[in-house]
């Protein structure tokens, strides 16, 4: 297994690895270092079909769960994996988003596959944004005040509230946690200062400098981590995806305080 960089901040091609063949708990665990590290991952040439997806994000979530048990006192939920996503789970058109933020419990990780046999559409591409290096962008008078915020994620029926800036569970990477596509306002502020401070945030999540745009081809398969990178709905033809269920985004505070949310 080779690594190759595709963006200064995140995001990297992984060569010389057939998803579709069985993989050992050394190559599964290298594998999941690169994932945390990297937070996007591209194979190209993949073959696997629904089945192996499935089995793979399972994997995934298995090595996941006792990491996470081991970062706090509190017992983590159960990793579910669910395989093809409805379409109307999306927000509308391109927007940047972070899936099932809607929801107490986001995805954990996504990953999508543009089967083997298909031909590659013209513009069909999808592009993600590190929040890590987001973060990095603001200034660090509105960073502090960011870290002390919630805000309210919300699409059709279902609504959330996270904090403005998340703490990796694993790697305790601070990152931006906010998205045009499902954030509608930041809690105990008025509107229109809700509004200019999105406004500000969506600018810094989405830079080009902390962006990377993929064109879809046939076979490429992409796993990505949903705690640190946006990404927009773009679909590929034939695209099919498998979502990592299950993780409940914490502050700085309370990641570094555990208990205080335990109790």
């Amino acid at each position: 297994m080779q690594i190759h960089a595709l963006h200064p901040h995140f995001a990297v091609e992984v060569t010389g690895l057939d998803l579709a063949a069985p993989l050992d708990a050394p190559m599964l665990e290298a594998l999941h270092d690169a994932f945390l590290d990297h937070a996007v991952l591209l194979f190209r040439g993949q073959t696997l079909g629904p089945a192996a997806q499935a089995r793979l994000a399972t994997r995934l979530a298995a090595l996941e769960a006792p990491l996470l048990d081991r970062r706090s006192l509190l017992r983590p939920p159960a990793l579910r994996v669910v395989s093809g996503i409805p379409e109307g789970e999306l927000p509308p058109g391109p927007a940047w988003h972070a899936d099932h933020s809607h929801m107490a419990e986001p995805a954990l990780a996504c990953l999508a596959h543009a089967h083997a046999h298909a031909r590659a559409g013209e513009g069909a591409e999808i592009a993600f944004a590190d929040q890590r290096a987001a973060l990095g962008l603001l200034p660090t008078g509105l960073r502090r005040r960011a870290e002390e915020l919630r805000a309210e994620h919300r699409h059709g029926p279902d609504r959330a509230e996270h904090p403005v800036v998340r703490s990796h569970p694993l790697t305790g990477d601070p990152a931006l946690f906010v998205s045009p596509g499902f954030t509608r306002r930041i809690l105990n502020l008025p509107a229109g200062e809700s509004e200019r401070l999105l406004a500000t945030l969506f600018a810094a999540a989405t830079a080009p400098e902390v962006t990377w745009r993929h064109a879809w081809q046939p076979g490429d398969l992409l796993l990505w981590d949903n705690r640190v990178v946006l990404h927009t709905g773009a679909p590929a033809p034939a695209l099919q995806r498998v979502r990592i269920e299950g993780d409940r985004p914490l502050g700085l505070r309370a990641a570094e305080m555990p208990w205080v949310v335990a109790g």
